[in-house]
């Protein structure tokens, strides 16, 4: 060969292993050659990157286990605007002993002016079941305020439980100053405080009924037509609610709960000229790259223990589900540790039973990703 070819073969050579890599890296002063490519660093190579968001500040959520799968800034507190009434009916549902009971209006929509509201008149009357809807679905600020007067007494008094549960639910960045949530100094939260306070909301069916809703129409002495300010709910089917946020300090905010099969995934994007892009390219992004994978042990004679009973089968319990990049599912193996008792104090998962017959660990990419016992059946 020339030397002209020779430097073009060289060239390509170089740049092949450019584009591929040079698979994991040796460590220093060892033998340890590197031979061949790993499959984690193929996946990993075939990952497409987040898109770019306008908000300031965004978090994406798996819901089954409340894990930050992505942020930006996901921890910083924005004005939450009407995201807030996510808190104002979650407490509402808590402290209320009847949500059929009749309150009476002492709100004029037609004096707030600017504000989103249901419409209510002086001396109305409706159940907080039917306030909720004038609540959730158009974001009605009229109904936030007969709403915190009836069940917290004033508006301070509610907003004072709306501290108690955002404390206990441990939420480190939100502090509420009304029901309502137009611009006051030191009402504020961050999209990961929002997921959580729309997780605990969602396990109400009421709340769940309701976020969901695009269009009713409630009748009381005046009739209230009222259309659902989320502009995703019958655009992405999968979508189920659940909070639209506009305020002029809080600009645009939203948090969204995508349902697919038994799962939720939930997004929030606050402080952004649109959410609907932001929303958009997340919701596409993580749905499409990310997957659910249940952390199971296969039925089969290679999970079974013989007792004095017979055999038995090998499972996780309760069932565990996790949230993890398609390439990284497909990485899935299993460890086990039959040893009855065996301890679990070095997992994340403080609160799992003593008593178990054994732990299966599950690693991904050759990272451990979950510790969890093992039962018999």
């Amino acid at each position: 060969m020339n030397k002209h070819t020779i430097a073009t073969i060289g060239a390509l050579l170089l740049g092949t292993l450019c584009l591929v890599g040079f698979g994991p890296p040796a460590l220093i002063g060892s033998d340890q050659t590197p031979s061949a490519i790993h499959a984690d660093t193929l996946g990993r190579a075939n990952v497409t990157a987040v898109p770019s968001v306008k908000a300031s500040a965004a978090a994406v959520v798996d819901g089954d286990s409340g894990e930050l799968i992505w942020g930006k800034n996901p921890h910083q507190p924005y004005p939450p605007a009407s995201m807030t009434k996510m808190m104002t009916a979650l407490v509402t549902l808590q402290q209320a002993d009847d949500l059929d009971q009749l309150v009476t209006s002492g709100v004029d929509a037609s004096q707030m002016i600017g504000d989103s509201v249901m419409g209510l008149h002086p001396t109305e009357r409706l159940s907080l079941r039917e306030l909720l809807f004038g609540l959730l679905v158009p974001s009605g600020d009229d109904a936030a305020l007969v709403i915190a007067r009836a069940v917290g007494g004033s508006d301070a008094g509610f907003a004072a439980l709306m501290n108690q549960e955002a404390q206990r639910l441990g939420l480190t960045d939100t502090h509420f100053v009304n029901p309502h949530g137009l611009d006051a100094n030191g009402h504020l939260s961050s999209p990961y405080d929002m997921i959580v306070i729309a997780r605990a909301a969602m396990r109400y069916p009421l709340f769940r009924q309701i976020v969901s809703t695009k269009h009713v129409v409630l009748r009381g002495r005046w009739t209230y037509d009222l259309t659902n300010t989320n502009y995703f709910l019958g655009r992405r089917p999968d979508v189920i609610g659940v909070k639209t946020g506009t305020t002029d300090l809080a600009l645009h905010a939203i948090t969204v709960a995508d349902q697919q099969g038994d799962h939720l995934l939930y997004v929030t994007v606050m402080h952004t000229p649109d959410y609907v892009p932001d929303v958009t390219a997340l919701l596409d992004h993580f749905l499409s790259s990310d997957t659910w994978v249940d952390l199971t042990v296969p039925d089969s004679p290679l999970y079974q223990v013989t007792g004095t009973t017979g055999p038995h089968q090998l499972s996780v319990d309760p069932p565990t589900s996790i949230y993890l990049p398609r390439w990284q599912a497909e990485t899935l193996t299993r460890q086990l540790d039959l040893t009855p008792d065996s301890p679990l104090r070095a997992t994340d998962n403080p609160d799992l039973p003593d008593q178990n017959q054994g732990t299966v660990t599950f690693v991904a990419a050759g990272e451990p990703i979950a510790r969890l016992p093992l039962a018999l059946r």
